[in-house]
């Protein structure tokens, strides 16, 4: 290792003085320019229009659509079940049997075949005494 080669490593003279020259500590921000920039931010935003529809509200508006939805459904399904008993003493005997289940058939009365069928496996699946 020779003196050239500790040489050639080394910079050149005139960039390292041109490195110092441009290496200076940064322009240190004062409370006066500070506080100018905040009041130039404030007249800013000062200036603009508030908006008519705040996070809040849309988010009112969401829960309230929700709540509208989920009663909407639910009244919806209630007004659709029939409260009229479809397991009954149709032929006024005294007991739930299957002779009910004909009586209901020959009627009618807007019964479709699932509701009998129900009805008949309803009464095979009770006790002994035909109680529902």
């Amino acid at each position: 290792m020779t003196a050239v080669n500790e040489q050639d490593e080394r910079l050149p003279e005139l960039l390292i003085d041109e490195l110092r020259r441009i290496d200076r500590a940064p322009v240190v921000i004062t409370s006066r320019v500070d506080r100018t920039l905040m009041s130039i931010a404030r007249a800013q935003f000062a200036q603009r229009r508030i908006p008519r529809w705040q996070p809040r509200s849309a988010w009112r508006a969401a829960a309230a659509a929700c709540v509208f939805v989920v009663v909407l459904f639910a009244t919806d399904h209630l007004s659709e079940r029939d409260d009229t008993p479809v397991y009954a003493d149709i032929d006024g005997s005294g007991r739930i049997d299957i002779a009910d289940v004909l009586a209901l058939a020959r009627a009618g009365d807007g019964v479709d075949q699932a509701d009998l069928d129900a009805f008949a496996y309803r009464l095979v699946a009770l006790d002994q005494d035909g109680r529902l």
